[in-house]
């Protein structure tokens, strides 16, 4: 028999889940003003006095909710950035290879199932319209160390380019990295039939070779 002890913490586990799951519905549809602590209860089946037992603020649970589905791809991107270190030797790895390590592991994330390809298309999409202070918390949070990472890596790779001009180059990227899973579900809309979104690793692979052209066409040119 399960005892009762480890029944409560069962409970809880999967209360938390659901609540979770329920402020990633909610946050996608709505945004970040657009749900309410309660309103997150209601979806989950669950009381307001759960939620805040275990998140205590909107602001707290939102947060986890966004690292719980950030910090698994953060994990594969150093992972496969540490990969190509290591084929690498005392060479620094090519572009190519930083912005495959960057990108490729949204492609893994996606390609798992349509649901998945959606919620994150949806959760992506949420970053061009929330309000700038949450996302500068979510920024600090999640993607600050990140970035400082592939920054380094790509001035490694490319040394005589000032460093201004590989935060502009990586910006870019990035940008057009965030438009394309935002916009990836309307893709057969936008090309009148002509490409599929279910097409995810050839999207992935021209998106990876997308930006590596762009930031090194635009790095030589400012050096």
């Amino acid at each position: 028999m399960i005892s009762s002890s480890s029944q409560i913490v069962k409970t809880k586990l999967s209360t938390r889940k659901r609540l979770i799951n329920a402020t990633a519905r909610l946050f996608a549809q709505h945004g970040y003003n657009g749900l309410t602590m309660r309103s997150v209860a209601l979806e989950a089946n669950a009381n307001l006095a759960a939620a805040n037992y275990h998140f205590g603020s909107k602001d707290a649970l939102v947060l986890e909710m966004l690292r719980e589905r950030i910090q698994p791809i953060n994990a594969r991107r150093i992972e496969l950035l540490d990969e190509a270190k290591a084929r690498n030797g005392k060479t620094a790895p090519s572009a190519r290879e930083i912005f495959h390590s960057l990108i490729f592991p949204i492609g893994e994330e996606i390609a798992r199932s349509s649901k998945s390809r959606w919620s994150l298309a949806q959760l992506v999409a949420r970053t061009f319209t929330e309000p700038v202070s949450f996302i500068e918390r979510m920024h600090q949070r999640f993607f600050s160390q990140i970035a400082k990472l592939y920054h380094q890596e790509l001035s490694l790779a490319y040394p005589h380019a000032p460093p201004k001009e590989i935060h502009w180059h990586l910006h870019l990227a990035v940008s057009s990295m965030l438009g394309s899973l935002a916009q990836h579900r309307r893709l057969g809309d936008f090309t009148e039939g002509e490409c599929n979104e279910e097409e995810v690793n050839e999207m992935i692979d021209r998106l990876i070779r997308f930006v590596t052209h762009g930031f090194v066409k635009g790095v030589n040119a400012s050096s």
